[in-house]
């Protein structure tokens, strides 16, 4: 049985959305359990402080460390974010230009339906004609009729 490409390229590209959505949501759950983490590791760089002697000497050192490797986990979270959404866009892009491709084929395929259609009325009407016209005649006999 002959496989229907262009239903399963609508397929493909149905999933390749829904996958994309997916991929947006945990990036962006992965951003906020960053958030959180960024929030609460403020605290406890604070908090370790007087425990720990090093970073006592080096508070500030550690602070900028600690705020420079946020600000590059942001960065890559953003451009997480921009593929992601880059990869959706694309993804409805080729939906909807596989959708007009089915629409098309559709359309075509109706009207070579049609024009079957119409053939045969037109063979079938031309049929009858010449069945018509090589029926003898009833009634009232020509001059000739012997």
């Amino acid at each position: 049985m002959p496989r229907d490409t262009t239903s399963d390229s609508l397929t493909y590209w149905d999933e390749r959305v829904t996958a994309s959505r997916w991929l947006i949501a945990k990036t962006a759950a992965w951003g906020a359990l960053a958030g959180l983490f960024a929030t609460l590791g403020q605290g406890w760089l604070e908090d370790a402080r007087p425990i720990f002697p090093f970073i006592q000497q080096n508070y500030a050192l550690w602070q900028t460390v600690y705020l420079l490797a946020l600000v590059l986990v942001f960065v890559l979270w953003a451009a997480a974010m921009q593929q992601k959404i880059t990869i959706l866009h694309n993804s409805k892009v080729g939906r909807a230009a596989q959708q007009r491709v089915v629409d098309f084929n559709a359309r075509q395929a109706q009207r070579k339906l049609e024009a079957l259609q119409r053939r045969e009325q037109a063979l079938r009407d031309q049929q009858a004609q010449a069945q018509a016209a090589s029926k003898p005649q009833e009634g009232r006999s020509n001059k000739f009729d012997f």
